[in-house]
């Protein structure tokens, strides 16, 4: 099986990364809650498999020819013990929407048919998750044998200041509204609306 994990990685000069333990808040993990830099990291580690093919894909703005939080990111990925093919997909500093479109076409670009897809959105620019869900749409639906098998977050709590709590969540739902909203549009009903929410909630009654 070939599992493709994407993540961003961020700037060193904008964000000092730290090592959290986060609690699988929506989704059941096979391993422990480990400590990890990246939230990425614990779901390779639970879900690659003896004989896998491994593929991470860090994707980063320019801003330094070193970058201190992709070589953590790639100790850490050492330290689960498992093959990997690791790509550095570096892109300029900028949100202007050429560029955010060249950032599309060059994600895609490193995507491949017959694979599972797993991403985190924890990390990042604003406009990341946006770029990142058009990809994965594409991965889904342009290539064949793919499969979104998981979109993450992690989500650090606070109170006065202090941190409360690390929870990882999986939002992949979120991914599939585009799926569902197309279905209600295409299904030939009266009451599209309706058809939608019954398509969000089929355990409640209509």
């Amino acid at each position: 099986m070939k599992r493709v994990y994407i993540t961003a990685v961020p700037l060193d000069s904008n964000f000092a990364i730290q090592r959290q333990t986060a609690l699988p808040a929506n989704y059941t993990a096979h391993h422990p809650p480990r400590a990890a830099y990246y939230p990425i990291v614990p779901v390779i580690e639970d879900t690659a498999r003896p004989g896998d093919e491994v593929r991470v894909i860090a994707v980063r703005q320019t801003n330094a020819p070193h970058s201190e939080n992709l070589e953590i990111f790639r100790r850490e990925l050492e330290e689960l013990g498992l093959p990997f093919t690791l790509t550095d997909l570096t892109v300029p500093e900028t949100q202007q929407k050429n560029a955010l479109l060249d950032l599309f076409e060059a994600l895609t670009g490193c995507m491949e048919p017959d694979a599972c897809y797993y991403a985190c959105v924890t990390f990042g620019t604003k406009t990341w998750p946006l770029v990142l869900s058009s990809a994965l749409r594409y991965a889904e639906k342009l290539l064949d044998g793919t499969e979104v098998k998981g979109v993450y977050y992690r989500e650090i709590t606070r109170k006065a200041g202090e941190q409360t709590g690390v929870a990882q969540y999986d939002v992949s739902a979120l991914f599939t509204l585009d799926s569902i909203i197309d279905l209600a549009a295409g299904a030939g009903v009266e009451n599209r609306q309706a058809f939608l929410r019954l398509l969000l909630h089929p355990d409640r009654e209509a």
